[in-house]
């Protein structure tokens, strides 16, 4: 016997549909008027960082900017450093920064404004709702002027200060990130070392670091000795409490991530989505292989997180190690379309499945979730990653594709098309600006999963065009 929604799913010809994606229209500042995105923040905001260099000042922008970027927030990093590159081909030495060098304060005042005017552009004109401003910003009255800039043009101001006073993370962040620097290409590494401490030198005579008297009135947090103490000042708005539980979170202790889907399921073997079937024989296979493998890892105080479905609980079984189970991190809700094959949606509901390929961020199943829905419902789990050190995460495919894109900084729009195979470990080890990302096959054959974006989308489209990359299955 059919339940009342399995016969509809059957025999109803009615169709499914989404309202269209509606662009919002609102007023502008000055009288224009501008399309923006729907925005978190009730007017845009400018993240400056201070600190000497070597303090981890580039480190904290990028992963705030790919954190930001993930959650639905449009940043951009403006690394002055760069344009003062740019501007200068050809870096001499650690004069350039000296205080009583004329040019060189004259230089580096001209790439300061001209990554302002690029913020203002990004902010005012091309609908971004956050601006990371990347520089030293040691003085007084260089903040100063950077708040001027920010009350000029409508922007809240939100300073993340990195205080670091550890000889031993400071060399380290040089050597892992300095020498690399177009900078010193041409230098051995004990003479851009040498010199880099110069540059340092050069600006500790002048550094400001914010005070909780001088600058009470100001916005900020200060990190202290790479995360050890936290002070935080005046969060006035919903993004900046956001920045600053972020930035509690983070920290600089080399560890290794790893990321996998289930074995392979008895629905998965059908061709259909979703569901809560357990392992095939290769799925069972592949848990005990992944047990070899993590074994042979000899990872230390590695944590084992699953979602709360029964393939992923079958799979942490086989490891023998404690586990933890996430809801959070349960599959995406295909809601009335749960335990369907593809062919079973295209021939019911055409028009959803059309929908779906225009956007598949942000299409929504009918009663189910959205990726966009899911990267919301994972943020928790982001955060307590990158709290924590070694963990393996057992998860499904949509899942591993939203965290995969936060540690890659892969855009919306490629999120939903990640490849992320059945009985394959992805060891993600973050790095200094990035993350390192080795791919291992454990041997087990399984079924293919991964749907290719479809080049046809439109509504009218035949059923052979829609399914043409539709993978095979039993």
């Amino acid at each position: 016997m059919l339940d009342n929604e399995e016969f509809m799913l059957e025999t109803s010809p009615r169709e499914l549909t989404q309202n269209p994606l509606r662009k919002i229209w609102m007023p502008y500042r000055n009288g224009h008027i501008a399309q923006r995105r729907v925005c978190m923040t009730n007017c845009p905001t400018l993240i400056v960082t201070v600190g000497l260099p070597a303090r981890g000042k580039t480190y904290i922008s990028k992963k705030l900017t790919r954190y930001l970027n993930w959650i639905g927030v449009p940043t951009k990093e403006f690394n002055v450093g760069q344009y003062r590159r740019e501007c200068l081909k050809i870096y001499k030495s650690f004069e350039f920064f000296r205080p009583d060098n004329e040019e060189g304060l004259k230089i580096r005042r001209q790439c300061a404004l001209a990554a302002l005017n690029d913020v203002r552009q990004y902010l005012s004109v091309e609908g971004g709702q956050v601006a990371v401003f990347d520089a030293t910003n040691t003085t007084r009255e260089r903040r100063g002027t950077i708040v001027k800039f920010a009350e000029q043009n409508g922007f809240k101001v939100f300073f993340v200060e990195s205080v670091c006073e550890d000889p031993e993370v400071i060399a380290q962040n040089i050597v892992q990130v300095k020498l690399g620097s177009p900078d010193y290409i041409h230098c051995n590494t004990e003479e851009a070392i040498e010199d880099f401490m110069e540059r340092i030198k050069c600006y500790e005579s002048s550094y400001q670091p914010l005070d909780e008297v001088l600058d009470r009135d100001l916005s900020y947090i200060r990190i202290i000795g790479a995360g050890c103490r936290y002070l935080v000042n005046r969060v006035l708005d919903h993004i900046q409490s956001r920045i600053v539980y972020y930035l509690m979170n983070i920290h600089i202790t080399p560890r290794s991530i790893y990321l996998c889907r289930h074995g392979e399921s008895n629905l998965n073997v059908k061709g259909r989505i979703g569901g809560d079937s357990g392992l095939s024989a290769r799925g069972k296979e592949f848990a005990k292989g992944l047990r070899k493998f993590i074994q042979d890892q000899n990872i230390k105080d590695l944590k084992v997180w699953t979602s709360q479905m029964k393939r992923t609980i079958q799979t942490a079984e086989s490891l023998e190690v404690p586990y933890e189970q996430w809801k959070s991190l349960n599959e995406i809700d295909a809601g009335m379309c749960e335990e369907m094959m593809y062919e079973e949606i295209q021939e019911h509901y055409p028009l959803e499945f059309a929908l779906r390929d225009q956007d598949k961020y942000r299409y929504r199943y009918p009663k189910g979730e959205s990726y966009e829905d899911l990267v919301q419902r994972l943020e928790p789990v982001i955060m307590e990653l990158e709290r924590q050190e070694n963990v393996l995460v057992v998860c499904h495919q949509a899942v591993m594709r939203c965290l995969l894109a936060y540690f890659l900084d892969k855009t919306a729009d490629e999120l939903p098309y990640l490849k992320c195979p059945l009985h394959t470990v992805l060891k993600l080890t973050p790095m200094a600006y990035g993350c390192k990302v080795e791919s291992v096959y454990l041997g087990v054959d399984s079924v293919n999963t991964h749907r290719d974006r479809p080049e046809i989308v439109r509504a009218q489209r035949s059923a052979e065009d829609a399914l043409l990359t539709v993978p095979a299955h039993l």
